[in-house]
């Protein structure tokens, strides 16, 4: 269970603020998303970084790679934590521990283990993209990772490339072949709307109109 605070004006004095904190699940969240996301006066509720909890996940986020090859069983491994449903490989490729993500997608997880959606629906492929971790984005891409999963706020990896600035993961991304170029966030924006950098806009228009 998380908490999420968010600031609002009070009713009594337009100077003062007060405020609140409600529970958040990964259930609950998706359904709170439309409302909770931004605050009265326009600005954005900033919610908590998610900290590892259990050892894999702790051992992942840290790339301590003796642990984690230490377990004679995978099961840990993909186990998610209960309060942020990340798991090891999702803090592994946030934190861009190539070693640890290899050795994780060494193991032979399944599809829906790459592609588990953790914390404000992020996959491991969506947080790599952000952290602009190219080699790990291209581990997961060929591993089957897929780059067509939205989280909570209808963020895909290519969005998070292209805001954060990463033109070499805008690149990876689109050269998979498996991006899909028009996908729009919650504000309407595609990829290339969503940054600042005219190069990587550039790239994904033009990388659009090659697509038959």
């Amino acid at each position: 269970m998380l908490e999420v605070t968010a600031t609002v004006d009070s009713p009594r004095a337009r100077d003062s603020v007060r405020t609140t904190t409600f529970p958040v699940t990964r259930l609950s969240l998706a359904a709170r998303m439309s409302t909770a996301a931004i605050n009265p006066d326009g600005s954005l509720v900033h919610f908590p970084v998610p900290e590892p909890q259990a050892e894999a996940t702790i051992a992942a986020s840290n790339g301590d790679l003796e642990t984690l090859t230490s377990y004679t069983h995978t099961d840990k491994l993909f186990t998610p934590d209960s309060s942020t449903s990340n798991t090891p490989l999702i803090f592994a490729a946030s934190n861009g521990h190539t070693s640890i993500v290899d050795h994780l997608l060494s193991s032979s997880p399944s599809l829906s283990q790459i592609n588990h959606q953790g914390y404000l629906g992020n996959t491991a492929l969506s947080r790599a993209s952000r952290g602009g971790h190219s080699t790990c984005v291209q581990s997961l891409l060929s591993h089957g990772a897929d780059p067509n999963i939205g989280n909570d706020k209808l963020q895909y990896p290519l969005h998070f490339a292209a805001f954060k600035k990463h033109p070499e993961v805008v690149r990876i991304l689109i050269d998979s072949g498996k991006c899909d170029l028009n996908v729009k966030d919650r504000k309407g924006r595609t990829p290339d709307q969503d940054t600042s950098v005219e190069e990587i806009s550039a790239m994904i228009v033009a990388s659009r109109l090659l697509k038959p």
